[in-house]
């Protein structure tokens, strides 16, 4: 593998594409990005099969359409048997893991409500390295939001996912 790129893929929510400076955004407010989109892979065009979260998502996880996966829509968990992006690139030799909002681990049956606990590791999609919440809301609050980090809650402004 040392001949192997490194790859990271950042998926953020609802983000305008002129939000950073490699494309177009005049103030400095995303320098870290910006050099790493000139180091690397920057696209020009982006699309999504779907605007809903729990739904891009299990796309891009799976590389299939929503519907096909059974995740059409928010609160519906990705299927156990469906081989993620994180499937493909172990099996490549990549080491994986994933931080921030998952979104496709909870279901409307109240033992699939994962929205304020950990996700348990059959329902992480086969990433090897861990630290997510099912939810936005536990991700995006500075001072009382939080990540699990496998089964332990970190907080995120107070501590970090390493």
């Amino acid at each position: 593998m040392a001949d192997a790129p490194n790859v990271v893929f950042f998926f953020s929510d609802q983000q305008r594409w002129d939000t950073c400076g490699c494309y177009g955004q005049q103030l400095d407010v995303t320098p870290n990005l910006d050099r790493m989109a000139a180091e690397g892979v920057r696209f020009e065009h982006a699309f999504t099969c779907q605007p809903v979260c729990g739904p891009a998502r299990s796309a891009l996880q799976t590389g299939k359409y929503p519907e096909s996966v059974g995740c059409w829509r928010n609160n519906i968990h990705l299927p156990l048997d469906e081989k993620t992006i994180a499937h493909w690139f172990t099996e490549w030799g990549y080491q994986t893991a994933y931080v921030g909002k998952w979104h496709l681990a909870s279901g409307p049956e109240p033992e699939l409500n994962h929205r304020d606990r950990p996700v348990p590791p059959e329902y992480r999609g086969g990433w090897d390295w861990w630290c997510a919440s099912d939810v936005l809301e536990f991700t995006s609050h500075s001072y009382d939001g939080h990540m699990f980090r496998g089964r332990r809650a970190t907080t995120t402004a107070r501590s970090s996912c390493s």
